[in-house]
């Protein structure tokens, strides 16, 4: 781990260390990349919606009397570049503070950042009117929020290598419970014990190992049925949203529009919910406590 500096505070920082100490750092280099276009999506759907809706759709006087004058093109710039610059200084100021946690403010930036991206996502959403655009606006900004806040959290720089090795960890130490909860569910014996085993006691164990075997074939079966139904459900779902109609008469190719972007978007969401159900379900007839395989 490489710090800049060894104070943690936002007056201690020079103007130069905060237009500048961003770029040290590859991950924070291309996090701050990464999130420069958000300023300009936001300025350019807001230009569009306010020609589309009109001087009503915008509740800030100052950004509506921007956008009403002749300059409206400056404005443009002015939202669009300071978010590059806020967040450009806003990786200066982790870089600068992370090796004092406990006085710095990157709670707050992690929130002004999500609730730019949040907004910017209100008003794509809102343009396109494919979903609903606050809740779609607030569900982009809480993920941003938890995204961010994870990040500026760190004292240690991000990498491709730390990744897949605490990647790795987390894997290896998922895979090592399951078999220690294997272990501890299965009754243990040595060969003698094996040979000593009564017929009663075989009688109990077949029964068992028959209603396990029984949950297996239940899990499965609904899972394939799930398989089954999807399709019927997708094109009922097309008949419900309009989608049908809208590919008799257009053909198969999916616009952005009221009928086939939010029909595609309800179809999406159901595959993902059908496709995690079925996984559910066969993963479920593979564990331990149901009798392995």
């Amino acid at each position: 781990m490489t710090t800049s500096q060894k104070t943690s505070t936002l007056s201690s920082m020079t103007t130069h260390q905060m237009f500048t100490l961003w770029s040290q750092e590859k991950w924070v280099r291309n996090l701050v990349l990464l999130l420069t276009p958000i300023g300009f999506i936001d300025a350019i759907y807001t230009v569009l919606l306010f020609n589309a809706l009109g001087p009503s759709f915008e509740y800030n006087p100052l950004v509506r009397a921007a956008l009403e004058s002749p300059w409206w093109f400056v404005w443009f710039l002015i939202d669009a570049l300071s978010f590059f610059l806020f967040i450009m200084m806003a990786g200066s100021y982790y870089l600068h503070t992370r090796t004092s946690l406990v006085r710095n403010r990157t709670g707050i930036v992690s929130g002004l950042v999500a609730l730019r991206v949040g907004a910017a996502a209100h008003n794509l959403i809102r343009f396109y009117g494919i979903y609903s655009a606050f809740l779609g606006g607030f569900l982009v900004a809480c993920i941003t929020y938890v995204i961010m806040d994870s990040l500026l959290d760190r004292t240690s720089d991000v990498s491709w290598k730390g990744f897949k090795q605490w990647w790795r960890h987390k894997y290896d130490g998922f895979h090592d419970r399951r078999l220690i909860q294997s272990a501890k569910k299965t009754e243990r014996g040595d060969e003698t014990q094996v040979e000593e085993q009564t017929e009663e006691e075989m009688e109990v164990e077949l029964p068992t190992r028959s209603r396990h075997w029984g949950k297996r074939v239940l899990y499965l079966l609904i899972a394939v049925s799930i398989f089954i139904f999807m399709p019927f459900f997708l094109v009922k779902l097309a008949e419900w949203s309009g989608a049908a109609a809208w590919t008799e008469e257009y053909g198969p190719l999916v616009f952005w529009n009221a009928v086939s972007g939010s029909a595609f978007i309800l179809g999406f969401i159901a595959i993902c919910f059908f496709t995690a159900t079925i996984m559910y379900f066969i993963l479920k007839s593979f564990e331990a406590d149901e009798g392995s395989w």
